[in-house]
Protein backbone atom coordinates (compact mmCIF):
# COMPACT_ATOMS: atom_id res chain seq x y z
CA UNK A 1 0.00 0.00 0.00
CA UNK A 2 1.50 3.27 -1.10
CA UNK A 3 2.43 5.62 2.29
CA UNK A 4 0.17 8.70 1.19
CA UNK A 5 -3.16 6.06 1.03
CA UNK A 6 -2.50 4.60 4.02
CA UNK A 7 -2.13 7.97 5.87
CA UNK A 8 -5.40 9.06 4.23
CA UNK A 9 -6.63 5.95 5.03
CA UNK A 10 -6.19 6.08 8.77
CA UNK A 11 -7.23 10.25 8.98
CA UNK A 12 -11.02 9.26 7.30
CA UNK A 13 -10.84 6.22 10.27
CA UNK A 14 -9.99 9.01 12.66
CA UNK A 15 -12.35 11.88 11.26
CA UNK A 16 -14.98 9.30 10.73
CA UNK A 17 -15.03 8.70 14.86
CA UNK A 18 -14.83 12.31 15.25
CA UNK A 19 -17.71 12.55 13.48
CA UNK A 20 -19.90 10.12 15.11
CA UNK A 21 -18.95 11.51 18.35
CA UNK A 22 -21.41 14.52 17.67
CA UNK A 23 -24.71 11.95 18.18
CA UNK A 24 -23.53 11.08 21.64
CA UNK A 25 -23.73 14.80 22.33
CA UNK A 26 -27.41 14.89 21.27
CA UNK A 27 -28.31 11.92 23.77
CA UNK A 28 -30.50 11.98 26.57
CA UNK A 29 -28.13 12.03 29.90
CA UNK A 30 -27.98 9.37 32.31
CA UNK A 31 -25.68 7.69 34.98
CA UNK A 32 -22.42 7.24 33.96
CA UNK A 33 -20.64 3.81 34.95
CA UNK A 34 -17.04 3.12 34.91
CA UNK A 35 -15.72 6.23 33.28
CA UNK A 36 -12.21 5.22 33.65
CA UNK A 37 -13.01 2.69 31.03
CA UNK A 38 -14.27 5.16 28.33
CA UNK A 39 -11.16 7.43 28.68
CA UNK A 40 -8.38 3.96 28.24
CA UNK A 41 -11.22 2.67 25.49
CA UNK A 42 -10.09 6.18 23.59
CA UNK A 43 -6.83 6.23 24.84
CA UNK A 44 -5.95 2.96 23.09
CA UNK A 45 -8.27 3.36 19.92
CA UNK A 46 -5.59 6.47 19.22
CA UNK A 47 -2.63 4.34 20.29
CA UNK A 48 -3.76 1.54 17.40
CA UNK A 49 -4.60 4.26 14.68
CA UNK A 50 -1.02 6.44 15.48
CA UNK A 51 0.95 3.03 16.42
CA UNK A 52 -0.47 1.46 12.65
CA UNK A 53 1.08 4.66 11.32
CA UNK A 54 4.19 4.77 12.95
CA UNK A 55 5.15 0.71 12.75
CA UNK A 56 4.50 1.11 9.04
CA UNK A 57 6.83 3.32 8.33
CA UNK A 58 9.44 2.40 10.66
CA UNK A 59 9.21 -1.40 9.97
CA UNK A 60 8.06 -1.41 6.26
CA UNK A 61 6.36 -4.78 7.06
CA UNK A 62 4.23 -5.87 3.96
CA UNK A 63 1.68 -8.36 3.47
CA UNK A 64 0.02 -9.99 0.72
CA UNK A 65 -2.55 -7.43 -0.65
CA UNK A 66 -5.27 -10.23 0.41
CA UNK A 67 -5.00 -9.30 3.73
CA UNK A 68 -4.46 -5.47 3.57
CA UNK A 69 -7.99 -5.60 0.82
CA UNK A 70 -9.53 -6.88 3.52
CA UNK A 71 -8.55 -4.88 6.67
CA UNK A 72 -10.03 -2.17 4.33
CA UNK A 73 -13.37 -3.78 3.44
CA UNK A 74 -13.73 -5.13 7.53
CA UNK A 75 -12.79 -0.97 8.19
CA UNK A 76 -15.90 0.02 6.40
CA UNK A 77 -18.03 -2.77 7.15
CA UNK A 78 -17.60 -2.23 10.94
CA UNK A 79 -18.09 1.57 10.40
CA UNK A 80 -21.48 0.83 8.44
CA UNK A 81 -22.64 -1.11 11.59
CA UNK A 82 -21.57 1.49 13.81
CA UNK A 83 -23.28 3.96 12.52
CA UNK A 84 -26.29 1.64 11.98
CA UNK A 85 -26.39 0.83 15.64
CA UNK A 86 -26.03 4.29 16.30
CA UNK A 87 -28.90 5.74 14.06
CA UNK A 88 -31.13 2.78 15.78
CA UNK A 89 -30.30 3.56 19.38
CA UNK A 90 -30.80 7.48 18.46
CA UNK A 91 -30.82 9.74 21.46
CA UNK A 92 -30.10 6.86 24.13
CA UNK A 93 -26.71 6.46 22.05
CA UNK A 94 -23.79 7.54 23.87
CA UNK A 95 -20.00 7.18 24.13
CA UNK A 96 -20.69 6.93 27.43
CA UNK A 97 -21.87 3.76 29.93
CA UNK A 98 -25.19 5.61 30.59
CA UNK A 99 -28.24 4.05 32.09
CA UNK A 100 -31.31 7.04 31.75
CA UNK A 101 -34.77 6.86 33.87
CA UNK A 102 -36.46 6.59 30.79
CA UNK A 103 -34.22 4.04 29.12
CA UNK A 104 -35.89 1.97 26.24
CA UNK A 105 -35.23 -1.18 25.30
CA UNK A 106 -34.46 -1.03 21.34
CA UNK A 107 -34.86 -4.84 20.14
CA UNK A 108 -35.58 -3.89 16.27
CA UNK A 109 -33.47 -3.65 13.32
CA UNK A 110 -29.69 -4.71 14.01
CA UNK A 111 -30.26 -4.72 17.70
CA UNK A 112 -32.58 -7.81 16.57
CA UNK A 113 -29.97 -9.63 15.13
CA UNK A 114 -27.05 -8.52 17.53
CA UNK A 115 -27.49 -7.07 21.69
CA UNK A 116 -24.22 -5.12 20.95
CA UNK A 117 -23.55 -4.10 17.23
CA UNK A 118 -20.97 -1.41 18.34
CA UNK A 119 -18.93 -3.25 20.21
CA UNK A 120 -18.65 -5.93 17.09
CA UNK A 121 -18.15 -3.41 14.59
CA UNK A 122 -15.04 -2.02 17.02
CA UNK A 123 -13.67 -4.81 17.48
CA UNK A 124 -13.30 -5.67 13.85
CA UNK A 125 -12.07 -2.32 13.60
CA UNK A 126 -9.33 -2.32 15.94
CA UNK A 127 -7.79 -5.67 14.26
CA UNK A 128 -8.19 -4.56 11.10
CA UNK A 129 -6.35 -1.27 11.44
CA UNK A 130 -2.95 -2.98 11.99
CA UNK A 131 -3.90 -5.51 9.41
CA UNK A 132 -4.38 -2.12 6.65
CA UNK A 133 -1.07 -0.95 8.01
CA UNK A 134 1.03 -4.20 8.35
CA UNK A 135 1.12 -3.34 12.05
CA UNK A 136 1.71 -6.45 13.51
CA UNK A 137 2.32 -5.27 17.10
CA UNK A 138 -0.14 -2.88 17.22
CA UNK A 139 -2.49 -5.59 16.45
CA UNK A 140 -1.20 -7.38 19.24
CA UNK A 141 -1.94 -4.13 21.52
CA UNK A 142 -5.07 -4.30 19.60
CA UNK A 143 -6.27 -7.76 20.93
CA UNK A 144 -4.51 -7.82 24.02
CA UNK A 145 -5.46 -4.45 25.24
CA UNK A 146 -8.30 -2.72 23.74
CA UNK A 147 -10.90 -5.94 23.53
CA UNK A 148 -10.59 -6.84 27.05
CA UNK A 149 -10.76 -3.16 28.08
CA UNK A 150 -14.00 -3.14 25.50
CA UNK A 151 -15.37 -6.59 27.16
CA UNK A 152 -14.91 -5.03 31.06
CA UNK A 153 -17.37 -2.56 29.59
CA UNK A 154 -19.79 -4.96 28.01
CA UNK A 155 -20.14 -7.29 30.81
CA UNK A 156 -20.97 -4.15 33.25
CA UNK A 157 -23.46 -3.01 30.43
CA UNK A 158 -25.07 -6.53 30.58
CA UNK A 159 -25.34 -6.37 34.04
CA UNK A 160 -26.59 -2.53 33.96
CA UNK A 161 -29.31 -3.31 31.69
CA UNK A 162 -30.53 -6.62 33.29
CA UNK A 163 -30.67 -4.23 36.61
CA UNK A 164 -32.64 -1.72 34.63
CA UNK A 165 -34.77 -4.24 32.32
CA UNK A 166 -34.92 -6.97 33.97
CA UNK A 167 -36.52 -10.45 32.90
CA UNK A 168 -37.09 -8.97 29.35
CA UNK A 169 -33.84 -8.51 28.90
CA UNK A 170 -32.62 -11.38 30.48
CA UNK A 171 -34.79 -12.83 27.52
CA UNK A 172 -33.50 -10.87 24.72
CA UNK A 173 -30.12 -12.08 26.09
CA UNK A 174 -30.98 -15.53 25.55
CA UNK A 175 -32.46 -14.67 22.30
CA UNK A 176 -29.97 -12.17 20.66
CA UNK A 177 -26.33 -13.03 20.92
CA UNK A 178 -24.03 -10.60 21.96
CA UNK A 179 -21.25 -10.04 19.27
CA UNK A 180 -22.14 -12.89 16.15
CA UNK A 181 -25.01 -13.19 14.42
CA UNK A 182 -26.64 -16.15 14.55
CA UNK A 183 -26.72 -18.07 10.46
CA UNK A 184 -30.58 -18.40 9.99
CA UNK A 185 -31.93 -16.58 13.46
CA UNK A 186 -35.40 -14.92 12.35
Amino acid sequence: MADWVLVLFLAVVFLERLFEQRFSRTAVRGERKILWVMWGLHGLYLLILVGSGVEHFLVRRTWPWPVTAAGVIVVCAAMILRLTAIRSLGRFWSLHLEIRPEHALVTEGVYARLRHPAYTAIMLEVVAIPCVAGALVTGVVAVCGYIPLLLLRWHTEEREMVKKFGERYVAYQQAVPAFIPRIGMR
